[in-house]
């Protein structure tokens, strides 16, 4: 799930130009603003939506329109990750909390630009997908395409799961289709695209396989393993559903040579 410096880079440097939002500072490790006047205060963010940041005073939870900021800047939150980390390990259920807290607070405005927030989306749409939390998978996600809509392909393999998990297979290839095409079309993929290709191929696997059309999963699962294998997690879970369709398919090459 993490993410290569470019992706991080771009990341940032978008939500730069659109806020004027200095770079270097929006890697440091406290959240700030400037105001229009050239003042520039520390503070602790606590959420931001599309028209205020939020943040907290003495008194309580203070409002500061966008629209006065000359530039304002966030700091990776300390749980996101190991909230991460228990996703790739398959801890679904221990990151949900964690990756919510941040999804709630940031992804349905400008901050969900910074790669901390957009993972943490991706990875809440996958641990409710893994959880068969079909109707929260799909919530998120939709908020994600809504505030990230170049980023869309990074969630619909795990919509495709919830799909699948309810027997919609036909729906789901159509929808997984519509991330592979685009590796085919790339001569080279960076890390963060290997992921979503590893994971949709993945799920396109175990679509063809509920459907029994297992020799297109196989050869579903083994494209993972062989292409796209930023994801630790997702490999294994390639390499070991691959194995045991060889088990069923070709015994004979299972069996260890006399």
């Amino acid at each position: 799930m993490l993410v290569s410096s470019r992706f991080c880079l771009i990341g940032v440097c978008v939500l730069a130009a659109a806020w004027g939002m200095p770079q270097a500072r929006a890697q440091a490790g406290a959240d700030y603003f400037t105001l229009l006047s050239g003042e520039q205060r520390a503070v602790t963010v606590t959420r931001v939506d599309r028209q205020n940041l939020y943040y907290r005073t003495p008194s309580g939870e203070l409002p500061q329109p966008l629209r006065s900021l000359k530039a304002w800047g966030l700091a990776e939150r300390p749980t996101v990750q190991a909230a991460l980390k228990a996703v790739n390990a398959d801890q679904y259920a221990q990151a949900v909390p964690a990756l919510k807290a941040i999804v709630d607070a940031f992804l349905d405005s400008p901050a969900a630009a910074y790669p901390w927030v957009s993972d943490s989306a991706v990875a809440l749409v996958r641990s409710y997908s893994e959880l068969k939390q079909y109707g929260e998978a799909d919530a998120v996600a939709k908020r994600f395409m809504a505030s990230l809509p170049k980023e869309v392909n990074r969630v619909k393999p795990y919509l495709a799961l919830a799909l699948a998990g309810q027997k919609k297979y036909d729906e789901a290839i159509a929808l997984l289709q519509e991330v592979v095409k685009d590796g085919g079309k790339k001569l080279a993929v960076n890390p963060t695209d290997s992921r979503a290709f590893g994971q949709a191929y993945l799920a396109l696997g175990d679509c063809y396989a509920g459907k029994g059309e297992e020799e297109k999963a196989l050869e579903a699962y083994l494209t993972t393993v062989a292409l796209y294998f930023q994801d630790e997690s997702v490999t294994r879970q390639a390499q070991a559903k691959a194995d045991e369709l060889k088990k069923k398919l070709r015994p004979a090459e299972a069996k260890p040579a006399s």
